[in-house]
């Protein structure tokens, strides 16, 4: 199973909004994840740039 971590808006350290996310579902006003321990985050105004299962990396944007 890939766990990745979830930026929003960047790539670094300060960035990262989540880890060890296995689970993201896109609502109307954010993004919902969910991690292996079964956490949940919620992620307003957002939506999903890309998805490297290589990298195990997740990038968000705030919309605009």
């Amino acid at each position: 199973m890939c766990e990745f971590t979830v930026y929003l808006n960047g790539r670094e350290d300060t960035d990262i909004v989540a880890t060890n996310v296995i689970k993201a579902k896109v609502k109307a006003e954010y993004i919902s994840l969910l991690d292996s321990a079964g956490k949940s985050y919620r992620v307003e105004n957002a939506e999903i740039v890309t998805v490297d299962s290589i990298m195990a990396e997740m990038h968000l944007k705030t919309r605009e």
